[in-house]
């Protein structure tokens, strides 16, 4: 009986974490697009979800959602601390007051290239790649 609570436990752990990350790829709002430009800060990476990057502007952290980490590594899309970049994509508002971008487009300026996201639909470019699942660390 404990084994199949553990189980059970792990498993709506990982749906819930699935869940959550599929919910921030449908919450893109063209309404809501802005353009920032700022350097990388940080990186937070968990098991199941997007790469949210902090990107640092006028002592402001901004927390861009980018894509999974299979398709980071698929689409060879490079990012280092201290880069530069401009960030177009849509913004929203934590629970905690926190801004999250979900990125369109990155034009990574340390680097020279641009990276897309999103399609002329707004729907995430990694759907339908034929790798529809998380890569865990």
């Amino acid at each position: 009986m404990m084994k199949l609570s553990i189980i059970i436990t792990i498993f709506l752990i990982t749906l819930g974490q699935t869940v959550m990350a599929e919910q921030f790829e449908e919450l893109y709002d063209p309404n809501t697009e802005i353009t920032i430009k700022g350097k990388i800060t940080e990186f937070i990476q968990k098991k199941h979800g997007p790469l949210v990057i902090g990107i640092l502007k006028q002592e402001r952290i901004y927390f861009v959602l980018t894509a999974p980490r299979w398709y980071i590594e698929q689409e060879k899309i490079e990012f280092n601390l201290g880069d530069e970049l401009v960030v177009h994509g849509s913004k929203f508002f934590s629970k905690k007051g926190e801004i999250f971008i979900i990125a369109k487009s990155i034009h990574n300026i340390s680097n020279g290239k641009i990276y897309s996201f999103r399609d002329e639909s707004m729907k995430p470019c990694w759907r339908g790649k034929g790798q529809r699942r998380f890569i865990p660390q």
